[in-house]
């Protein structure tokens, strides 16, 4: 089956942005293997493909539940990432995705807020959750399930990959 996947301004991407070749994800921070891509497999994507320019990755969030704190620390996500440095709290997110249900994770929002007023524009003025609920309705609409599901040249591939089984995946997508 062919899946269609689009690009928004809303979607974090890690990498050069004209990159000429696109993998997309589908992710949850929730998801045991979607940690498992960001802690094991990403660093050496990243070294050898995102950093270098060859490649970009899309993620695109999904929250299957709907939970108000959930959709607020993707929103935020989406946010950071455009409009601040999102690698910390990527981490944050990678490590501790039940943190998004604590005051403490309250409080660092605000104070990102506090210290970065775009980043709290873009979070405060975008409270119906339009992008997150497109992420599910396009992974849906592709008959996609489970997460991590990556998109590349609109095969999609389901599941948790080791660097080198991803890397040969990639060979064979975009000859890299």
């Amino acid at each position: 089956m062919k899946n269609t996947v689009s690009e928004k301004p809303e979607d974090v991407v890690f990498g050069n942005k004209a990159a000429p070749a696109t993998v997309f994800l589908y992710a949850s921070y929730e998801c045991t293997y979607c940690r498992y891509f960001f802690a094991r497999t990403y660093p050496e994507l990243k070294k050898n493909y995102l950093d270098t320019g060859k490649l970009k990755l899309v993620v695109k969030w999904l929250d299957f539940g709907e939970r108000p704190q959930m959709l607020n620390a993707l929103q935020a996500a989406s946010c950071i990432s455009r409009y601040g440095i999102y690698d910390k709290f990527h981490e944050l997110m990678v490590v501790n995705p039940g943190v998004v249900f604590t005051t403490q994770f309250d409080d660092l929002l605000d104070t990102i807020m506090e210290h970065n007023p775009v980043i709290a524009e873009c979070i405060l003025d975008n409270d119906n959750y339009a992008y997150l609920r497109g992420n599910v309705s396009e992974f849906r609409a592709n008959k996609l399930t489970g997460t991590p599901t990556f998109v590349m040249n609109n095969r999609a591939y389901k599941g948790y990959y080791s660097y080198e089984n991803f890397k040969k995946i990639l060979e064979k997508e975009f000859q890299l």
